[in-house]
């Protein structure tokens, strides 16, 4: 594997299938039924297919892997639309998204050498940062708990809820590059998507594709890897 000609000051990292696996589908779609049900479990409200459907329809809306967008939308929109389409009381919203979350948060776990390739960047007085996307708008207060055990080792940590776009936007990469203040290439970005590599290209960082799988993803990043630990090769 071959190092990098620039020295290296600072990583950033994709979250969901980089550092941490999501055991359930990235499209949430298949599973939108069941997680519905819990909310309106959790909400009180007795189970009808047309509330189903119509909860379905809005999350369908905003399902970015179905209808692609840049900007993003705010949980509590989404919630409340679904909410008044049950004509259920608004103050449901927290227990809601709380339902909704859980469902899709449930059996989360940090890739086995996850903490381990943080650690040795820390060693290497090498900054480290975030930049993820979050589904339906979910709030820092929930997405951020899957990054609890090791968001210590994080310099910057940004969601798309603070950036207020998605990737490839390329606002959240000139906000990774603000906070670490160091050139353009000499910051990595690890991600396993296209628009990772997209624009990490777009922003002059050095993009590094985790792949996992056996199959050939060839997006136009300068490097690609098979774990985490592989990374550290590459520095």
């Amino acid at each position: 594997m071959t190092k990098m000609e620039t020295i290296i000051k600072a990583v950033a990292f994709d979250v969901g299938q980089t550092l941490i696996n999501y055991s359930k589908l990235l499209n949430w779609q298949s599973l939108y039924s069941p997680a519905i049900k819990q909310v309106m479990a959790a909400c009180n409200l007795g189970y009808t297919i047309q509330a189903d459907t119509n909860a379905q329809q809005i999350l369908t809306k905003y399902n970015t892997r179905i209808n692609f967008r840049e900007y993003e939308v705010a949980s509590d929109k989404i919630f409340t639309e679904i909410l008044n389409s049950w004509r259920a009381d608004i103050n449901n919203l927290h227990v809601a998204k709380q339902a909704f979350y859980s469902y899709f948060r449930a059996d989360v776990s940090c890739y086995e050498d996850t903490e381990s390739v943080l650690q040795s960047l820390k060693n290497r007085n090498i900054k480290i940062g975030v930049l993820t996307d979050v589904a339906y708008g979910m709030d820092n207060e929930y997405a951020l708990q899957d990054l609890a055990l090791i968001q210590k080792y994080f310099d910057v940590c940004l969601t798309s809820n603070d950036v207020g776009f998605r990737k490839p936007n390329e606002k959240g990469f000139l906000l990774l590059q603000k906070a670490f203040n160091f050139n353009n290439n000499q910051i990595a970005f690890v991600g396993d998507e296209e628009k990772d590599i997209v624009e990490a290209n777009n922003a002059g960082f050095i993009s590094i594709l985790i792949n996992r799988s056996s199959d050939v993803k060839n997006w136009g990043q300068k490097h690609t890897v098979g774990t985490l630990s592989d990374v550290l090769s590459l520095l």
